[in-house]
């Protein structure tokens, strides 16, 4: 698994790259925690080049939420490969998140 983030205009963009499984999600939110500490706007995570994402990784997904929420801030979705979002259909979490077909229709919804 790979992350990257960068702020861009009026969010921070975190792009994920690989796989979020159980092995995956403790870096994921180490590196999310990183993220938080210096950055108080609304979170786009890309998902363009995530190929699977668990339970374990949904369940950073939710925290994350939860966390930005606190602060009165979102956290959108966009760019979910099928697999990906079959993940998060299944989980019925579709309503909960906020999912974009593009990082630009995310980043414009703010």
């Amino acid at each position: 698994m790979q992350v990257t983030g960068e702020l861009k205009n009026n969010a921070f963009v975190v792009t994920v790259k690989g796989r979020i499984d159980m092995e995956a999600s403790d870096e994921f939110n180490t590196i999310l925690g990183g993220y938080l500490e210096g950055n108080f706007t609304p979170f786009i995570i890309n998902c363009k080049e995530l190929e699977y994402i668990s339970s374990s990784g949904l369940t950073s997904f939710i925290n994350l939420s939860q966390m930005l929420e606190r602060f009165q801030l979102k956290l959108l979705f966009c760019e979910l490969q099928p697999l990906v979002k079959e993940v998060i259909d299944i989980a019925n979490m579709g309503d909960h998140f906020n999912i974009y077909p593009t990082e630009q229709a995310a980043s414009e919804s703010l």
